[in-house]
């Protein structure tokens, strides 16, 4: 295909002016991991665009002492200075350092068993993998992974995952003896052509916004090709994303793959001052079916035109999302954030107040602090609103969706959502308290009420007269605490005990889920099976 060819293409052609001299790498997506780093980042002397995720190690060396701030904790204990200890506490399995490059290897797993108390069942979790990476001078870098996996999964999870034939975040599945087998993988390549350009290009997943959520591009649905170029000068941090993703619902021609739809997202993130920072997103969606021409639209890769005036010229066939970004440093340890999309906006009809059916908005504000009132405390509350039908388009070739789940909130679309979150960390002790109270509404029998976002819109029950929670009304109680012991800060190992408590009550039933667990496992990315 043309476009895969072309963003091959560009890639190879940067790569091949490469030279060693230092290094350069991302951080794994992950919240424990940022939190290590986010209060040095949220500094009034911080430059660091924090609405883009992965951070990169070169944009945090300055503020971050990262190799002091991971080992510490284990400076006075004898046994970690021993070639068994360093291993097991402090370094990764194997590493191989030299002047020009590094390169680390761990295996990776997770062995978690726990009970849901309310069915009652017991629950299981068996992974195992490996990780590999490493850098070559500060300009190439490289990551993999890839984990096997075998589980068992609470009544609520099981229901999402034969409805849509995936594990939340993860790979398709396989039910076997009561379990779910089911794989997944990352794997991407970096390089730094100057201080001023990045390329990445890979298998994995992005986040733009500074909070829990993003109703912009978040990391809940699976990973997907991608090619990111990251452009920053000045207080100016501008990124384009082009990325291949799946549509689950339909197989391709002959049965012999899923369909394939692409998306193009500009960011453009503007740091004002020393206290805030302002972004703009915009992004299309497109089917790759063949009355465009099998692959990507060469008409949206042009990293720095309008994707709106492009979109209009070819007759608007595409799915066109405009958002904003805001974050305000109201002091060190302060820091309010607010982000809006809109997915179709008309000035009139929002003022007619008559719930026109595209006026699909979304709207998410929050406040986070750090070290106050207690030194190395966390605590963080959000409020996330989003209108019926948002993220919805023609089909699912072009919705806001990839995997059979949104590229946003977990939620879908109509429904209210508040988080909170309160971390605390004391030497390699962690203390984890989340909260969500979140109200929704299902579309009930054939009806389009403006939830799921894998109806198309053309469906709608109604032109006007839409409204907030309109449908089978749900209210969700979601609680999470844990426990964890953090082995080794290299490969974020560790070992943790939690209870998790979901209470669904609708119209037509409640379900219930007490779940405990207790288990070690490497925490390389994020996990949202609060919904």
């Amino acid at each position: 295909m043309i476009g895969n060819r072309l963003i091959i293409l560009i890639f190879l052609i940067v790569g091949s002016a490469w030279h060693a001299h230092g290094q350069d790498y991302f951080f794994p997506l992950q919240h424990d991991w940022n939190y290590r780093y986010e209060p040095f980042l949220q500094k009034t002397n911080s430059n660091v665009h924090t609405s883009i995720l992965p951070f990169r190690y070169d944009e945090i060396k300055s503020l971050v002492n990262v190799d002091s701030l991971d080992t510490a904790a284990y400076h006075n204990i004898r046994f970690a200075k021993t070639l068994v200890g360093r291993k097991i506490f402090k370094e990764h399995l194997l590493q191989i350092k030299d002047d020009d490059f590094i390169i680390h290897a761990d295996f990776v797993f997770e062995g978690r068993l726990g009970t849901d108390r309310a069915e009652p069942k017991t629950v299981f979790t068996n992974s195992r993998g490996f990780w590999i990476g490493g850098t070559a001078g500060k300009r190439f870098s490289f990551s993999t992974t890839f984990f096997e996996n075998q589980s068992r999964f609470p009544a609520y999870l099981d229901s999402f995952a034969l409805r849509y034939n995936i594990i939340p975040g993860e790979g398709r599945i396989k039910k076997q003896y009561n379990s779910y087998d089911y794989a997944n993988v990352t794997g991407t390549i970096a390089y730094t052509i100057n201080k001023h350009f990045n390329v990445q290009f890979g298998h994995d997943k992005n986040f733009i916004g500074d909070g829990y959520r993003s109703l912009l591009l978040s990391d809940n649905a699976n990973s997907y090709p991608f090619l990111k170029i990251s452009t920053t000068a000045w207080k100016v941090k501008y990124v384009n994303l082009f990325t291949v993703l799946t549509d689950l619902q339909f197989p391709a021609p002959n049965d012999i793959a899923f369909k394939k739809k692409y998306a193009s997202f500009h960011y453009l993130d503007l740091n004002i001052g020393k206290h805030a920072s302002f972004g703009i997103l915009e992004s299309v969606v497109w089917s790759g079916d063949s009355s465009r021409g099998q692959g990507f639209d060469i008409n949206y890769l042009n990293p720095f035109v309008f994707i709106r005036p492009v979109e209009y010229s070819i007759g608007s066939p595409d799915n066109m999302m405009l958002g904003f970004n805001l974050k305000v440093k109201l002091c060190s340890k302060l820091v309010w954030y607010g982000q809006l999309m809109l997915d179709e906006f008309k000035l009139s009809e929002i003022r007619a107040r008559n719930g026109w059916h595209a006026n699909k908005q979304a709207f998410q504000i929050g406040l986070k602090s750090y070290d106050l009132p207690v030194k190395n405390l966390r605590l963080q509350a959000e409020f996330n609103y989003v209108r019926p039908i948002t993220y919805s388009h023609r089909t699912t070739f072009t919705n806001y969706a990839h995997f059979n789940q949104s590229l946003a909130h977990p939620l879908g679309s109509n429904f209210y959502e508040t988080v909170f979150i309160g971390y605390y960390h004391w030497n390699k002790w962690l203390f984890r308290l989340q909260a969500n109270y979140a109200l929704s509404a299902r579309d009930t029998g054939n009806a389009n009420l403006g939830n799921d976002i894998f109806k198309s819109y053309e469906t709608r029950t109604m032109e006007y007269g839409n409204k907030m929670l309109q449908g089978d009304k749900q209210t969700l109680i979601w609680g999470d605490l844990s426990i964890a012991y953090l082995i080794n800060p290299r490969n974020n190992l560790r070992a943790e005990v939690g209870y998790i408590y979901r209470n669904l009550k609708s119209d037509s039933g409640k379900n219930e889920t007490k779940w405990i667990y207790v288990g070690i496992r490497t925490a390389l990315s994020n996990r949202y099976r609060d919904f």
